[in-house]
């Protein structure tokens, strides 16, 4: 057959030199390469069955000039490697009730203030993981707002059944009523109880 652009010659490709899926089968078995394909493959099964990527989310809303306390728990089957925290906040009141507004993505203040603060302890050991209460803007990177925030490295091992507590403060307007997440992002781990 003549050569066709685009066009591939069976007779060339990797696996045509076999007459039979027999013969085909003993040369994968034998071969080093996919020998080490099917044991990093195994590998990664049984890594996975005993760790795997999750996300735990906490999503609320907190009335101005107060300070409440929210909770995410850890599930009793695993424990939870952390290692991202990400978060975000925005307020839908007026922006002149506000007393730290913040500009949008048209230079205009209308949808978001500042105001919001958080300190976060692990309830287990009594840990506090941060310095008192940290502006809430500062673990939810870029900014403050409704567009994608950047993860926070936040490296913390928690233990099955543990409570982390996220105690947040509200010091904008008594009318500011904020919406907040937190996601705590990183790995299930299963480990003997």
């Amino acid at each position: 057959m003549p050569s066709v652009p685009g066009h591939m010659d069976r007779s060339t490709m990797p696996g045509s030199e076999f007459t039979s899926n027999t013969e085909m089968a003993k040369q994968i078995s034998e071969s080093a390469v996919f020998s080490a394909i099917a044991n990093e493959s195994a590998h990664q099964r049984t890594v996975q069955a005993m760790k795997w990527n999750y996300t735990y989310v906490l999503s609320d809303d907190i009335a101005g000039q107060t300070t409440t306390a929210f909770s995410i728990v850890i599930e009793q089957g695993t424990d939870f490697s952390c290692k991202w925290l990400t978060a975000s906040a925005f307020s839908y009141d007026d922006s002149h009730d506000s007393l730290f507004p913040i500009p949008n993505s048209l230079g205009v203040v209308d949808w978001a203030g500042r105001g919001l603060s958080v300190k976060i302890t692990d309830m287990r050991s009594g840990r506090q993981l941060t310095s008192g209460f940290v502006p809430f803007e500062l673990l939810g990177t870029p900014g403050y707002g409704l567009n994608f925030q950047h993860p926070y490295p936040f490296n913390y091992y928690f233990y099955r059944n543990s409570m982390v507590q996220f105690e947040i403060r509200n010091r904008d307007a008594a009318t500011r009523t904020h919406e907040f997440s937190i996601a705590l992002n990183g790995y299930k781990i299963a480990t003997p109880n």
